[in-house]
């Protein structure tokens, strides 16, 4: 007589099943977890190097009297400012205060390991450590410029020298009156998440875009945030409305951000 075998067949248990679930939801959780640290490392940053780089203008002016780079005195490499009382991006064709600024402030060993090293003056992009600090947000540099009130958007501002954290793509405006600041300025590309500069700006300022110390930019618009209305359905607005407020809604990148580097400011 011939006997048949049957082969069980082997298959996960309730309990296996379980522990694998389990492990996937930490994996998951870790990996969330680890970004949202990596995300709120790069915010403290920016607060830090914002500090610092405000510390650095007032420890020059303690020295020389003057903001760096709108210095009318070769300091170091550097070439020579206006001495307006203004760091201008753009000051001449063959002058970038902003730049100017760097090099003088190096020049007084008043910067902590920062490695600029280019002229004064560079007429290309920017270039992270090079011609201005890079920042340890991915892809994003500082510089210095005048945001003016006399300038839309920022006609209903005061007026203040600041340090800019702008995409490393943007380039050096090579005409007078342009400015890296200026909200027309398409050169200068976003860096940070619109809720993320709320964020910063919470945390050491006014929590509002167009006042305080920390204020927002509206890279790659000419429309003054004034008069765009907080129902603008556009991911690209950084702040909007008479009350500056941020565009929580924002879905991609949007915002540069300002330092008021102005003494004793």
């Amino acid at each position: 007589m011939k006997k048949t075998f049957s082969q069980k067949k082997s298959a996960f248990s309730l309990i296996e099943l379980s522990i694998v679930l389990i492990i996937i939801g930490l994996l998951i959780a870790g990996v969330t977890g680890g970004a949202s640290l990596i995300k709120s490392s790069e915010l403290r940053s920016v607060m830090g190097e914002a500090r610092a780089y405000a510390t650095a203008v007032n420890g020059f002016y303690t020295q020389f009297n003057y903001l760096p780079g709108d210095y009318g005195v070769v300091v170091g490499a550097s070439a020579v400012g206006d001495a307006d009382g203004k760091i201008e991006d753009y000051l001449s064709a063959s002058i970038s205060e902003s730049h100017n600024a760097w090099m003088q402030m190096k020049a007084a060993a008043v910067l902590d390991g920062n490695s600029v090293s280019a002229p004064a003056y560079a007429p290309a992009a920017e270039s992270s450590g090079v011609t201005v600090p890079a920042s340890k947000v991915k892809a994003a540099v500082w510089d210095f410029d005048y945001r003016s009130n006399e300038a839309a958007p920022f006609t209903n501002e005061i007026s203040q020298n600041v340090v800019a954290l702008i995409s490393s793509t943007a380039t050096i405006p090579t005409a007078s009156g342009v400015t890296i600041v200026n909200g027309a300025n398409k050169a200068a590309l976003a860096v940070l998440m619109a809720t993320d500069a709320l964020s910063i700006d919470a945390k050491i300022d006014d929590s509002v875009a167009g006042t305080g110390k920390v204020r927002g930019l509206n890279i790659g618009i000419s429309t003054t945030p004034s008069s765009l209305s907080a129902n603008t359905n556009d991911v690209t607005i950084c702040y909007y409305s008479t009350s500056f407020t941020y565009n929580t809604s924002d879905t991609v990148k949007s915002c540069g951000l300002t330092y008021q580097v102005d003494v004793n400011s």
